[in-house]
């Protein structure tokens, strides 16, 4: 499969954080690339921001505006159909900032073996396996962004050993998937308008045998749900059906096991599968 990418972001009234995250796209994504970018009917002014980069890079970027705020997988699926079927696939919500580097080391872990379906990088404002502070002294303050030390930690995490590890679940901020991977599983869970979406595909790309991995070695920013905060109620209804649907969906499958064996520790399990590895090099 050739490595080509296509980026897609979802914007809606995010409009200079969105912008910042198109830039840093547009700048350090260092494969072949597409960006495809929908609009979920903003009114903040992003739709004139969003056109005009369009303009300045009409054979990379590719615009969709929506009529309403359909949710963030809605907004997915009204694009996806439109995405040519070679290459893989990298979802980055709009309020992250990527460095360099990063898009060939997901790439090259995502080649690791041919069952690893997707893979997600550390980042801060990122919870879980990812959280970079499991593994490194904070960054940067957490409130403050700083493109030098985004650059400065990239470097510094070449040097890490694991390069990278299983997960069971990996966070939607910013992942990776193969084509093939998202074929055979599925798209998101539209059902989960805005939440749940991440840990619903981890768990339906395991009960397929998949792999899913976290890139130690990659870093990214997350402005951490800056995206819910320009909601009504701060996503808060949304938020609540994606996860009463997801309990609703997954209800009775896993009642052997605690959410933390389920989705967080790194013991293994049969079902869904799950081994933990590193990856050293």
């Amino acid at each position: 499969m050739s490595a080509f990418l296509h980026v897609i972001v979802v914007s809606f009234n995010t409009c200079s954080k969105t912008l910042q995250c198109l830039r840093f796209i547009l700048r350090y994504t260092d494969l072949p690339f597409h960006l495809w970018v929908v609009d979920n009917a903003s009114t903040d002014g992003s739709i004139d921001m969003l056109n005009e980069l369009s303009a300045q890079n009409r054979e990379r970027l590719t615009l969709t505006r929506l009529s309403e705020n359909v949710g963030y997988t809605r907004a997915i699926a009204s694009i996806y159909p439109n995405i040519p079927a070679h290459g893989y696939v990298c979802f980055i919500n709009s309020d992250v900032y990527v460095g360099p580097g990063f898009a060939k080391r997901l790439h090259k872990h995502l080649e690791r073996h041919p069952d690893i379906a997707a893979v997600a990088p550390l980042g801060s404002g990122i919870g879980g396996w990812q959280d970079i502070l499991k593994y490194h002294s904070p960054p940067s303050p957490a409130d403050e962004f700083d493109e030098a030390k985004l650059v400065q930690v990239n470097h510094a995490l070449q040097n890490t050993h694991p390069k990278a590890i299983t997960a069971k679940c990996i966070q939607g901020t910013v992942w990776m998937a193969k084509r093939a991977a998202l074929e055979e599983i599925g798209e998101l869970d539209t059902a989960c308008v805005c939440g749940a979406d991440d840990a619903d595909w981890s768990l339906r790309a395991r009960l397929k045998n998949w792999r899913l991995l976290i890139a130690l070695d990659t870093y990214v920013w997350h402005d951490n749900h800056s995206s819910f905060s320009v909601l009504d109620d701060h996503g808060k209804t949304w938020i609540t059906q994606s996860w009463d649907h997801f309990n609703r969906k997954w209800s009775g499958c896993f009642d052997h096991l605690s959410w933390s064996d389920l989705m967080e520790s790194i013991d293994p399990t049969v079902y869904p599968a799950y081994q933990y590895e590193e990856f050293m090099v």
